[in-house]
């Protein structure tokens, strides 16, 4: 075999986790094994398999497996959608940072809450974390936030840089980054959505391949609609962001929400359409 033919599979192994989803099989199958003294390991990797396939296999799994692949990912804001969507009383019910953590907590045990205090800064835009919020931007907040998590560092990395005046665009050091430190209102204070994209851009080219990120020209028309932004407006906006809702396709459009059986949601049984926006 030539060498794009291993850069091929080997892209194809990473891609997809193989070998993260065959190394936990094998070691959910030998913790099993201590309980049940037969096992028989070809139907255990069938059932495995058939559970990631069909999306049910992230549930009461902890947080760093959930975070461990895009198909993870994607399970796992399906699982919040169908578990949990009725509890909103249909758009109605409104709940805290520690509600939502509880809430959730009960699917992903270990579920750190700075990833809730993260979301509800996008769907709050830095003000006050004690404030309630729906479940439906609560939702589409968490899906950006989860799905798109290592994007959304980068990015506040390189937007914290520019906010403390260290211009012409470069991307800096993760430690020039760690050493910026900004006040509150400066932070409120926004900056120039041109060079947020400029410096959005160089973040990309480095990024590594494999990191999920929204489509750059889906950035660029976010950031084309201000002259100024802040990096949790433009986070709230992306959140609802019709296409990139489409990009990820998992969660219906917003007047879609409450449609269908939870059962088929959970089961990703649902076939999620789209309109053409």
């Amino acid at each position: 075999m030539d060498g794009n033919g291993e850069t091929k599979i080997g892209d194809y192994l990473e891609q997809h986790k193989v070998k993260l989803y065959l190394e936990d099989a094998i070691c959910q199958m030998l913790e099993l094994k201590e309980e049940v003294t037969k096992t028989n390991p070809a139907k255990f990797l069938s059932d495995y398999f058939y559970s990631v396939h069909n999306g049910t296999h992230t549930l009461f799994r902890e947080y760093s497996y959930l975070q461990a692949t895009e198909n993870n990912r994607k399970s796992f804001i399906r699982t919040i959608w169908s578990c949990f969507r009725n509890v909103a009383t249909y758009g109605a019910e409104l709940l805290s940072v520690k509600e939502y953590h509880s809430l959730i907590s009960l699917v992903s045990p270990d579920l750190p809450l700075d990833v809730i205090q993260k979301t509800a800064r996008i769907v709050l835009m830095e003000d006050a974390l004690d404030c309630l919020m729906s479940f439906v931007d609560f939702l589409y907040a968490l899906q950006l936030q989860v799905f798109y998590e290592e994007f959304i560092e980068l990015t506040k990395e390189a937007y914290d840089y520019l906010l403390v005046g260290n211009t012409p665009v470069k991307v800096p050091s993760t430690e020039d980054w760690k050493d910026s430190n900004l006040s509150h209102s400066r932070q409120h204070e926004g900056v120039e959505s041109s060079m947020f994209f400029e410096a959005v851009k160089k973040v990309y080219q480095k990024m590594n391949k494999f990191i999920l990120k929204p489509d750059l020209e889906l950035v660029r028309a976010e950031l084309e609609k201000a002259e100024t932004i802040t990096f949790y407006s433009f986070l709230m906006s992306l959140s609802k962001n019709v296409k990139l809702n489409y990009e990820i396709n998992v969660l219906p459009e917003r007047e879609k929400m409450f449609e269908g059986k939870d059962i088929h949601i959970f089961l990703g049984k649902d076939t999620i359409k789209h309109n053409n926006k």
